[in-house]
């Protein structure tokens, strides 16, 4: 998964409980917000600088002056640190982009990017874990010249995302001992575990298959993402109603279909620093207060984030599995055949 498409990912989540729409209503100075969600292996990353503003409700966004939001004289680095040693420093290009819903607000809002890897080394490579990186954390740092300010926060390093089926290989089990389950390990200081309360997990699914008409197929491809469904935590239970619900809920009917064929499904994880996990269970307090947003900046609101994704793709389904999805009562008007 890209760095752009894992970012969406999250940050439909975290602008919809804090973002640039945040109601500072006893706020007189300029206050910088800044949004910020890595995945420190992947090869491009973004940050969000701009002011805090009051807005009543969300049709208001519209009549902001987008200049009157961003601040003039904006540097962004970030630092990898191992201990009490900082490794290495990065700094970000300032650049305008007009983005997707979702993203950060839209309309042509200026963001920093780093285009490149983070020199990371990832040595003990091993089947469970990914491996281990060579610093354990990342600090963002905000220097604002207009304000003469400066801001920071620091979040772990977490261990590359690997996912864990259970039982073990591509074949998916929905029945019997052999349930599949799936998960990510944890890794990274003060990443939360996964019998925390507050442990947020998020799962995708994308199931590959084949539309057959009169005379000519399409190949189609349907997703979807839960934060539901988990074991306490560290493992997600995957049932019939889990998958073929959700699959019916998003096929369309038509006579036009004569059949379908599943080809294979692609399982991915995301796993956010305890961090964002600490925001998302205290999110529903915070809204509708007049206490401030949640924060894990000095000087700033808004937040710093590190997640890991693990994915694995091609995946199939047991024959009892494939035989319910074909023939079962609940699932058969999807026309699934098992040829």
């Amino acid at each position: 998964m890209t760095m752009k498409a894992s970012f969406v990912f999250l940050i439909i989540i975290f602008i919809s409980g804090c973002s640039s729409e945040l109601d500072i209503i006893h706020e007189t100075q300029t206050v910088p917000v800044v949004y910020s969600l890595i995945n420190p292996y992947d090869t491009v990353h973004y940050v969000r600088v701009q002011k805090t503003f009051i807005i009543n409700k969300k049709e208001d966004f519209s009549t902001l002056n987008v200049d009157s939001m961003q601040f003039e004289d904006v540097e962004v680095f970030l630092f990898g640190k191992k201990g009490n040693s900082i490794k290495w420093e990065e700094q970000f290009s300032k650049i305008a982009m007009d983005k997707d819903d979702g993203f950060f607000p839209t309309e042509n809002f200026e963001y920093f990017q780093l285009d490149r890897s983070l020199p990371i080394v990832i040595s003990s490579v091993g089947y469970l874990n990914g491996g281990y990186p060579d610093i354990d954390t990342l600090i963002l740092q905000v220097k604002i010249g207009d304000l003469d300010l400066i801001t920071k926060a620091s979040v772990p390093v977490l261990t590359p995302g690997v996912i864990i089926p259970e039982p073990r290989g591509t074949v998916i089990y929905l029945y019997g001992a052999t349930l599949s389950k799936f998960a990510i390990p944890i890794g990274g200081e003060s990443e939360c575990r996964p019998s925390e309360e507050n442990c947020y997990r998020q799962i995708e699914f994308s199931v590959h298959f084949k539309e057959y008409y009169e005379n000519f197929y399409a190949e189609k491809e349907i997703s979807w993402t839960t934060n539901s469904g988990w074991d306490g935590g560290s493992s997600y239970k995957l049932t019939p109603e889990r998958l073929f619900n959700r699959m019916k809920m998003l096929l369309p009917s038509s006579d036009s279909i004569l059949t379908r064929r599943l080809d294979s499904i692609d399982v991915a994880i995301i796993s956010p620093c305890r961090a964002f996990s600490e925001y998302w269970f205290v999110r529903e307090y915070w809204e509708n207060s007049d206490n401030p947003p949640y924060t894990n900046f000095d000087n700033s609101y808004g937040m710093f984030i590190s997640y890991k994704i693990g994915k694995q793709t091609g995946f199939v389904l047991n024959r009892q599995t494939m035989d319910s999805l074909c023939k079962g009562y609940n699932y058969k008007e999807m026309k699934f055949k098992s040829w």
